[in-house]
């Protein structure tokens, strides 16, 4: 191909739709770069891979560049398998390969993957490659088919958002349209049609990605928020959410000879509006490693209260007895490959750390290296004023050690935000905007910014959920609900282990828990008692009639305190009177923050029982925009809206200020009338002459009111407000003895 032909294939306006979808998955692609780092060096890459495409463009065949892409492709892989480290590469087989491959295409993150900013660095340029040859070659179809299967490749792993697929949709259609549309005279005839075929296009590729999904709300209500349980359900993504309730309903009795958080999960990776966690389970063949320092042997006995796949346990567990096949992550945290029944126990070995405050002051942080590496990740879009206002932090409690700066963050961000669960998700960063524009969150935000803090300062942070201790109902004995569901960090201390710290208020966070399972009981939900929890429950319907409560003693663990948090100082004695001066103001806060229908339906709003009405988010509201100007575009080009207009108007007419136009219009949609009932008004035959004739074929002698009406006002010009009227009512009321149900009741 010469030179002319390549340049112009690459001025050719089809280049703007390929332009499109290329942006398009590169912007996922460096979306997932900015959370795992190396965007300036793939960038690099990908230019030079653009730009060696175009050029190539002109002396090379399709075939030999489609032979470059194979080993380039082939260059790729390679080099990142060389990149994994030689005790992850022996689980590469067939078989692991094809279950990666069918995992990426049904939802796997690549942001999962081991060495995911290798693995992009490794897969990019080669579609762009291609993408840059196409479009020197003038292929332009060519080029965005290639863009566009690699942006829906992205779509099934997950990490191509509605607008990513959006925005692809938009870029094949403008390539394939623009290509067709070439040449002057075809142009002129297609663009209508074109545009209105991109925009179903839209609207089917936003109905694909965004409904099904029920991230979006389309109608703007708000049907209730998940539980926080289920967003820290364990999966192997979690996004972090707005406004949340509890569930009071029992899950667990454990018998445990210590008090702590019950560990079911842990993340490395922040995503910036999540966690991810990294890497595979593999079974559980035998007993984990315990934690490097001294520590307590103690053996847990859970038994579900209904179905579950978590093993809830004190840090850290090293083995499990008495179910099915247990998987375990790279992170240590145990799951049951298959749900344990209602009823049926497991029993957990955990070897829990209890180490002096002083040796973790005086602790080494000679870190190893895939420990720093993972756990003190950052996008690379997250603001420098987070590690900043951690500096200031840190600086202001005199904290040296990794053990004091922690501590020194946890109590920072009890002191100074507030406990609730009904809140607004933020745009941008988690951390960033829960630490400067937000002043009350629930644990997965407290989490996430303290986890982000100490990772600016360089101190391996990880996120873990599970669930705080619940109702103690003997000495070693506690029944765990849906409403424990907790979130905290842990860090990594040499020597010792991962040590836990919990930011997120307890007072607060008790109470809320507290009147949620006393209003649960109050109206009788099932499930959210033991035998064991009954005696206990005078305390919980005190709080729930609204009277001043405090909690002491063992009675602190019915609402959820809890006491195994490494960075507690002491302070959290579990009452509700000193967390707050008038427990009337927080009970009133506690229910308004489980279930803001309340608050609203006291205002009148609510009142069909749909819950407050909310604004739909941005997305979900241009792609309603789209929907209805879609409507209203294919409505126009295929005609329907005319047809529309004919059949309507009879029966709405506006009335002018001039009678005579009123009396003119009133003709024209009594025509259309009898058109469709008789005949059509031929040509020459004059407004009289075809009254009459479909007089004789059985009209309404009202035909003949409005005919006179018209005839004074085309040829005599004097017709009057109430002659146009009359004709107007009488078009009305013909046009109404037409509809079927209405027909008989008027005439």
């Amino acid at each position: 191909m010469g030179p002319g032909i390549v340049g112009s294939g690459v001025v050719d306006p089809a280049v703007a739709g390929v332009a499109v979808v290329t942006a398009a998955y590169l912007a996922v692609f460096f979306g997932v770069t900015n959370v795992v780092g190396g965007t300036a060096r793939t960038a690099a890459v990908l230019a030079v891979a653009g730009v060696g495409g175009v050029a190539l463009a002109r002396v090379v065949r399709e075939r030999t560049a489609l032979w470059l892409s194979g080993l380039l492709f082939a260059a790729g892989l390679a080099g990142y398998f060389l990149a994994i480290p030689e005790s992850q590469r022996a689980l590469f087989t067939v078989r692991s390969v094809a279950l990666d491959l069918l995992a990426l295409s049904t939802g796997l993150s690549v942001l999962r993957l081991a060495l995911a900013d290798v693995w992009v660095l490794a897969v990019v340029p080669v579609p762009t490659f291609l993408v840059g040859y196409f479009a020197g070659r003038g292929r332009h179809v060519a080029a965005a088919s290639v863009a566009g299967g690699t942006l829906g490749f992205l779509v099934l792993t997950g990490d191509a958002g509605t607008g990513a697929a959006v925005a692809g949709v938009v870029g094949l259609a403008l390539a394939v349209g623009l290509s067709t549309l070439s040449t002057p005279g075809r142009r002129r005839g297609h663009v209508g049609t074109f545009a209105v075929v991109v925009a179903a296009m839209v609207v089917a590729s936003a109905t694909v990605t965004v409904i099904p999904a029920g991230a979006a709300e389309p109608l703007g209500l708000d049907r209730g928020a998940s539980t926080l349980e289920s967003s820290l359900s364990g999966d192997d993504e979690l996004e972090v959410v707005g406004t949340t309730r509890l569930s009071p309903e029992v899950r667990y009795t454990i018998e445990s000879p210590v008090e702590r958080n019950w560990h079911t999960s842990a993340y490395d990776t922040y995503t910036g509006d999540g966690w991810v966690r990294t890497g595979d389970r593999s079974t559980l063949g035998g007993s984990l490693a315990g934690p490097p320092g001294d520590a307590e042997a103690v053996s847990v006995s859970v038994t579900a209260e209904t179905e579950s796949t978590a093993l809830p346990a004190p840090w850290k567990a090293v083995s499990a007895s008495g179910a099915g096949a247990v998987e375990v992550d790279e992170r240590g945290s145990l799951r049951l490959a298959e749900p344990l029944g209602q009823g049926e126990t497991v029993t957990v070995e955990s070897r829990v750390i209890d180490p002096d405050p002083a040796a973790l002051r005086n602790a080494s942080t000679d870190y190893p290296d895939a420990i720093e590496e993972r756990y003190t990740q950052l996008p690379e879009s997250t603001p420098d004023r987070v590690g900043e206002r951690t500096e200031e932090i840190v600086a202001a409690a005199d904290a040296d050690s990794p053990y004091e700066q922690a501590a020194a963050v946890e109590a920072y961000l009890r002191s100074e935000y507030d406990y609730s669960l009904t809140i607004e998700r933020p745009e941008g960063d988690v951390a960033d905007a829960f630490l400067f524009e937000m002043d009350a969150g629930y644990c997965v935000y407290f989490a996430t910014t303290m986890a982000a803090m100490l990772r600016s300062q360089g101190i391996p942070t990880r996120f873990e959920s599970g669930y705080t201790p619940g109702e103690r109902v003997g000495d070693d004995e506690y029944v765990v609900r849906g409403q424990n569901a907790h979130a905290w960090v842990s860090i990594y201390v040499p020597e010792h282990g991962w040590v836990s710290f919990d930011p997120t208020p307890s007072g607060p966070r008790d109470e809320v828990r507290a009147t949620r399972l006393a209003e649960a009981r109050a109206s009788g939900t099932e499930n959210v008692d033991t035998e064991e929890t009954a005696a206990n429950q005078t305390l919980e319907a005190d709080v729930g009639t609204d009277r001043p409560v405090t909690v002491t003693g063992d009675a602190s663990a019915s609402s959820g305190g809890e006491n195994g948090s490494a960075g507690s100082t002491g302070e959290e004695s579990g009452s509700v009177d000193d967390a707050n001066a008038d427990p009337q103001t927080d009970i009133d806060q506690v229910r308004a923050d489980r279930n803001p229908s309340s608050a609203a339906e006291s205002d009148g709003a609510g009142r069909l029982g749909f819950g407050p009405v909310s604004l739909p988010d941005p997305e979900t509201a241009a792609y309603w925009l789209l929907v209805v100007a879609l409507g209203v575009a294919g409505a126009r080009r295929t005609g329907i809206a005319g047809r529309a207009g004919r059949r309507v108007g009879p029966l709405l007419p506006r009335r002018r200020r001039d009678p005579g136009s009123d009396a003119e219009r009133a003709f024209a949609d009594l025509e259309r009338l009898l058109a469709g009932r008789y005949r059509e008004r031929r040509p020459g035959e004059t407004p009289r002459s075809y009254v009459n004739a479909v007089r004789t074929l059985g009209a309404d002698e009202r035909v003949e009111t409005v005919a006179a009406a018209y005839e004074r006002a085309a040829y005599a010009g004097s017709v009057t407000r109430a002659e146009a009227d009359e004709a107007r009512r009488a078009v009305r009321r013909l046009a109404l003895e037409r509809l079927p149900l209405i027909g008989r009741f008027v005439r």
